[in-house]
Parts: structure tokens; C-alpha cells; sequence
């Protein structure tokens, strides 16, 4: 529409309207006018010319064409295509209307309102309303203005600007305006050439119109019928570059997965070898531990009196706390092995990267693992309050999937639900965090009836919009500052569950009272 412009260099703006109303024009502006005149009867199917405005851009008076874009099939328009031309082009087509010295032509609107006069003072301005001609304190011509208004064709003679003229006006079809032009009697020699004159001025009026202003419409209709080719383009070309997206996000994720995986599982392997070796040397070293201790506890019974050297170095030493310590010592960093190899093996059934395959697993298991990565977020810090976990699992048969995959579903989720809480947290006092604790509530079941896996999450955070709700599962969309979030989590977690597991995802949300999403996973593969 911007080359159009440039192009014909007849319209001082385009705007292109949806059947919502959604209206954008060549100078960028964005607004809704479905309730304006011009968009509800061009919906209607008819091709209008509105009166003159004050353009909110420009600050210039100017006139509105619109017309219809034709759908390929119904009957209700595609949408409304609108241009504006300076009320000065008007001007200058009506002034190019006369018949002999003396004579001119003006168009006045539905009220009866000037908006083409050679005295341009009757003209209304930006800085000034112009008056309406009905309330002339000449007699005749507020007749005539009625006469006008009322849509008539006539001649009539009138006393206008001190001198007789004869006054021919007709009605203009596109516009809901009309055309008057005033001849001095001296120019009309004989009441014969008066009706000819009527002849020729209507027939004139009525072919010519607004002269070059309604050429603009002829344009109009070539334009509307090429914008609704590049419609039609514009179209295919939205729908290819989704498709772009969507790739492009789904190469994003397989080589970020791909790489995360791959590093998830070198930490696990580094870390799980060294965490072996201690485990398993812990249960040594609390043997030898014993048994030493054993034998003092011997030394003493058999050498009641140690020598003075023997009992200070005893005392420094404190054999007894020892004693009773080190046992619960070599016991705290066997819970601490077992705890990273814990770690360890959440890590590694969470990559799965030996599991390109779908394969049936324990769909419960692979929540705990997304948790155990997840805890050191749960965890009250001094920065954060606690985010209670409340986990009710139904009896699940082993689920066929692509299991790291749907891993990654479960902690896009999960983590999403802990940044809602989070963000929950910074508006809520510390009394009321302690009386209603954040919490993650995640529910697994069958559905017995159609033999799908279910599993729920529902936080208590600050919930969604209507608008975002829609918008949740789109591409590169997100609500996060910019560094925390580039809009691929939840893209991604659909295209899993729906494309990969022909399962189904779905988000229910109130704002301020927190947000549940459902997946549904069938329990065998369907692809």
C-alpha cells in the first residue's frame, strides 16, 4: 500500500481494515473502527466516500474513500481497503467546474456544510467550524441547501451575492453529498438555453462527479482487486514463515537438547565415578573406624592408668566426643553419597540420551527425576520462600514415549510454575507466605475409558491473562524479561506431546489465582 501511495501520488494515506475491525494504515498507525460509518457500510458491500475529517496524523482536512474486498468465497467481504485525499484535490476538481464569466461551482456535505467554495472562508478549518448554508440569512439559499440535502435535482434562479444566477445541483451516488453550480443570468441568453444548460450541467455532474477526485474510485477498484492478491500472497507468505519458525525452533531445541544432554551426561558420568569410589570406601573406613575404636575402648579397660603423657594427649584429643562422633560423621557422608548418586542418576534417566527410541517407562519416576533437578529451586533462601511440592500419583501402567523428550516437557512446566510463583512471592507479605504456602500440586491418572496416561500441574502463582492464555503455546512469544526467556519452552513442549505423542496439552488460568496444565499422553505409541 506504501508503493501505491508513492506511486499514484493522488492519496495522502491507505489503510487496510479486517471483518474485526483491526485497521493499519501506510503511516503506521493501529486502531479499531468497527463501530465507523465508512467500515460498517463498506461491510455492507458498498463503496463510500465519508465526509471530511480532520486527520489524526496529519492534522489536515481530508476525505475517506472505502470500499469492500471482495472474499474468495461467501458473501461477506475479506475486509475494508480505505484511502484519504486532501479535501484540497475536491477543491480543485470543483473549481474546474463553471459556464461563463462569473459562474462556479460548490459541494456541500449531508448538513449542508461547505466543503468545496471558491470563497474558501466558508470552508471549515482545523481552527475553525465552517457554518452550515441551512442557516444562510439568505432565504434562497437555504431553500436550495434543503433542496440539496434531500438528495433533489433541479434548476432554480435565486438572489445570490447581490446578482440573479441560475443554480443547477444534483446529488453525487458514491458520496452522501451534493454538487450545486451558480450561472449569472446575463449568461443564459433565452430560457431554451437555460434547459440545455440544465441538460449539460447535470449530464456533466452526474458523468463527471468530483471530476478527477472520483477517477480516484476507478483507481480504487484496481487497487482493491490487486490488494486482494497481495492478500492472498501475504497469506501463503505468513503461513511459510510459521513453518520457518517452526523449524527453525525445532532445530533450536534438538541441537540445545542434543548438547545438554550431552553435557548432562559427562557431568553425571564425572561425578558419578569419584561419588562410587567414596561410597564405597566410606563403608571400609567406618569398619576401621570401629575396630580402632574398639581397641581403645580395650586399652582403657586394660590400662585403667595411662601414663601423664597418654592421658594429656587424651585430653587434648577429647577421645571421648570422638568416640561417640565419628560413628555419626562416617554415617552423614554415607547419606551424602547416596544423595549424589541419587543426583547422579536423576541426571542421567533425565537426558536419556541412550533412548532415541520410544520406549515404555515409569512416567511417575521421570517427575521425581525433573524434581530432584529442579529442588535447589524449591528450597527456601533468603531470597525466596519455599515452594511446597505436592505430588499425587495414581497407579500407572509403564507409558511408551519418547522419554527424554517428555522430561523436557515437565520441566519447561515445572519451571514456568516456579517463576509464576516466584513472581507471586514479590507482591505478598512474609505472613502471608507463611499462612499460604506456594505450591506445585502434580496429579498423575488413567483414563481407562481412552487409554491415556494424564498428568496434571497446578500452581497457586499469579495466573494468565485471556490474551496470553491464547498466545501461550505460540512461537518466540513470552513474557519474560529479556535474558530469561526467548518464547521456546512451551512452543516446544506442544509440538512434543501433540506431534510427537498425538497426545493433547491444554492451559486453564484465572489471574490471581494461579494456572493448572493438562497433558494427555496415550499409553501406547498411536504414531
Amino acid at each position: 500500500m506504501q508503493s501505491e501511495v508513492k506511486r499514484l501520488q493522488t492519496f495522502l494515506l491507505m489503510a487496510l481494515s479486517t471483518p474485526d475491525g483491526v485497521l493499519i494504515n501506510t503511516q503506521g498507525s493501529r486502531l479499531n473502527v468497527k463501530d465507523r460509518e465508512f467500515f460498517q457500510r463498506s461491510m455492507a458491500g458498498e463503496t463510500v466516500a465519508a465526509n471530511p475529517i480532520l486527520g489524526r496524523t496529519s492534522n489536515q482536512l481530508q476525505i475517506q474513500i472505502s470500499s469492500p474486498i471482495p472474499a474468495e468465497t461467501g458473501t461477506k467481504p475479506a475486509g475494508v481497503l480505505m484511502g484519504g485525499i486532501l479535501i484540497n484535490r475536491v477543491v480543485e476538481a470543483i473549481s474546474n467546474l463553471h459556464q461563463g464569466k462569473g459562474s462556479y461551482a460548490f459541494a456541500l456535505n449531508s448538513q449542508g456544510v461547505p466543503i468545496a467554495h471558491p470563497d474558501t472562508e466558508l470552508i471549515g478549518t482545523p481552527e475553525k467550524v465552517a457554518q452550515s448554508f441551512l442557516n444562510s440569512p439568505n432565504s434562497r439559499l437555504a431553500e436550495i441547501t434543503q433542496q440539496m440535502v434531500a438528495k433533489r435535482t433541479n434548476i432554480e434562479l435565486a438572489q445570490l451575492d447581490g446578482k440573479w444566477s441560475y443554480v443547477a445541483y444534483t446529488p453525487l451516488r458514491e458520496a452522501n453529498w451534493s454538487v450545486a453550480l451558480v450561472v449569472p443570468q446575463e449568461n443564459i441568453e433565452s430560457p431554451l438555453q437555460a434547459l440545455n444548460l440544465l441538460a449539460t450541467v447535470l449530464g456533466g455532474l452526474l458523468v463527471v462527479g468530483l471530476i478527477s477526485a472520483w477517477r480516484q474510485v476507478q483507481l480504487y477498484e484496481q487497487i482493491r482487486d490487486r490488494a486482494l492478491v497481495s492478500s492472498r500472497q501475504a497469506q501463503q507468505l505468513s503461513k511459510t514463515l510459521k513453518e520457518l519458525q517452526n523449524t527453525q525452533a525445532r532445530l533450536i531445541h534438538t541441537e540445545k537438547m542434543s548438547s545438554l544432554g550431552q553435557l548432562v551426561a559427562g557431568v553425571a558420568h564425572e561425578i558419578n565415578n569419584p561419588a562410587n569410589f567414596i561410597h564405597a570406601n566410606l563403608n571400609h573406613a567406618s569398619e576401621y573406624s570401629a575396630g580402632i575404636l574398639d581397641l581403645l575402648k580395650l586399652y582403657e579397660q586394660t590400662y585403667p592408668n595411662p601414663t601423664p603423657e597418654i592421658r594429656d594427649r587424651a585430653q587434648d584429643l577429647d577421645i571421648e566426643f570422638l568416640a561417640e562422633d565419628l560413628p555419626k560423621l562416617m554415617a552423614s557422608m554415607q547419606v551424602g553419597t547416596k544423595r549424589i548418586r541419587q543426583i547422579v542418576l536423576s541426571l542421567r534417566n533425565f537426558s536419556r540420551l541412550d533412548e532415541a527410541d520410544m520406549k515404555f517407562v515409569d512416567i511417575n519416576e521421570g517427575l521425581d527425576n525433573t524434581l530432584m533437578i529442579l529442588n535447589h529451586r524449591l528450597t527456601a533462601t533468603a531470597d525466596q520462600a519455599e515452594i511446597q511440592i505436592i505430588k499425587k500419583y495414581g497407579d500407572l501402567p509403564l507409558v511408551e514415549c519418547y522419554a527424554g523428550q517428555l522430561n523436557q516437557v515437565f520441566m519447561n512446566i515445572l519451571a514456568n510454575a516456579i517463576d509464576a510463583l516466584e513472581e507471586a512471592s514479590q507482591k505478598r507479605s512474609f505472613e502471608d507466605l507463611k499462612t499460604n504456602l506456594n505450591q506445585i500440586k502434580i496429579q498423575t491418572q488413567v483414563d481407562e475409558s481412552s487409554h491415556y496416561a494424564i498428568i496434571q500441574f497446578h500452581d497457586n502463582g499469579i495466573g494468565m491473562s485471556e490474551d496470553i492464555k491464547q498466545r501461550v503455546f505460540d512461537y518466540m512469544f513470552t513474557t519474560k524479561p529479556v535474558g530469561k526467556g526467548i518464547g521456546l519452552g512451551m512452543a516446544i513442549a506442544y509440538q512434543i506431546v501433540v506431534e510427537k505423542h498425538a497426545g493433547t496439552i491444554e492451559v486453564d488460568s484465572t489471574p490471581g489465582y494461579g494456572t493448572e496444565f493438562t497433558i494427555c499422553i496415550p499409553l501406547t505409541s498411536k504414531n
